[in-house]
């Protein structure tokens, strides 16, 4: 853990809810490929982008990007769902991630 935050480097976890989390941003954004975009549901609270969580009946429903992606999405600070970039989301997004891990560690 020690050589990842040397590094800067998200653990493998993490990495994961990086990516998922980008996805969900692009999509929302209209930046993803329209497959992608077609996974999700969305609506606005205020000035707020949420995405609908589907109902899913099955752990392996439960694991798709469709229902998996919301959850990651709508947990992140505001602020970060609210970055008027994609670059500014992934460093915010980054650094929350970031910092989640470097405060479970125990020095």
């Amino acid at each position: 853990d020690r050589d990842l935050h040397n590094l800067h480097w998200l653990q493998v976890k993490k990495r994961i809810v990086f990516k998922i989390a980008l996805l969900s941003y692009k999509a929302i954004n209209g930046l993803a490929p329209l497959y992608i975009q077609d996974m999700f549901s969305y609506s606005y609270q205020g000035y707020t982008p949420r995405l609908l969580t589907p109902t899913m009946s099955t752990k392996f429903g439960q694991r798709s990007l469709s229902f998996i992606g919301p959850k990651i999405f709508n947990n992140l600070p505001l602020h970060i769902t609210t970055a008027h970039s994609i670059d500014s989301f992934k460093k915010l997004l980054k650094t929350h991630l970031f910092e989640l891990t470097m405060g479970g560690m125990h020095n």
